[in-house]
């Protein structure tokens, strides 16, 4: 799976070839975008742990995202949601 990481000084991309999708990277940076100030002060990077979905343990269309500190350790797993534009 291609893991794209957003911080606030650099957008790097990770991909294998095929997946996933130039939308689906553009996509989730918006998302990581819109919510930059719900993460910790140590996150550096954030990548997806699975594309937008819906579950039972929360019923809105989210991503899954792992922050990760500056030596690439997963500091939290969380879902993070598209807010929409007013």
């Amino acid at each position: 799976m291609s893991t794209r990481y957003v911080s606030s000084q650099l957008i790097k991309n990770v991909q294998p070839s095929g997946s996933p999708s130039a939308q689906l990277k553009n996509t989730f940076s918006e998302v990581v975008e819109q919510n930059m100030s719900s993460f910790s002060a140590r996150t550096a990077k954030v990548a997806m742990k699975e594309s937008e979905h819906q579950s039972n343990v929360d019923n809105r269309m989210h991503y899954t995202a792992y922050e990760l500190d500056s030596n690439g350790n997963v500091i939290q797993t969380r879902h993070i949601v598209q807010q929409v534009q007013k």
